[in-house]
């Protein structure tokens, strides 16, 4: 009976001793259940209306289209082109979304939030979409870094 319940308990050590990524990953997605996603965030030193046309500027430079919003409603949402999977049975595309705030000291705070879009199967009807945050992807860091070329060229 001893060498059952070793051979079981080594057994779920082994299993879960490679999951240090997956823990943080449930952890991740189980808080953003609740919370919401989390948006990357950066401080600019501009104004509302030049950090709002200058974000406005890199995401059509990167290929989104502006689809709501405005200056004085300190929001951008856009969207990507489409792109259709290999069987041409679905599609995806990707959503930006930019909260533009004051700071105390100076500047407007930027919070993006990217998000891609999947339509598995157009078969299964419009409408099904599943919408997933994304959380470790460069775009964020070139959004900002053609945010800041946009408000130097000025």
């Amino acid at each position: 009976m001893k060498t059952f319940f070793a051979v079981v308990l080594a057994g779920l050590i082994l299993a879960l001793a490679g999951c240090g990524s997956v823990g943080t990953d449930f952890k991740t997605s189980v808080s953003e259940k609740f919370a919401g996603p989390t948006y990357r965030t950066k401080v600019v030193a501009a104004d509302g209306r030049a950090a709002y046309e200058a974000a406005k500027q890199a995401a059509e430079k990167l290929g989104f289209r502006v689809t709501g919003g405005g200056p004085a409603q300190g929001r951008i949402e856009a969207l990507s082109g489409l792109s259709a999977n290999d069987s041409l049975q679905g599609a995806r595309q990707l959503a930006l979304k930019v909260k533009l705030s004051p700071v105390t000291a100076g500047g407007t705070e930027l919070a993006v939030l990217l998000t891609e879009q999947v339509q598995d199967d157009f078969n299964k009807g419009a409408g099904q979409v599943t919408e997933t945050p994304l959380r470790e992807t460069a775009l964020y860091e070139v959004f900002f870094r053609t945010v800041e070329q946009a408000l130097a060229a000025k």
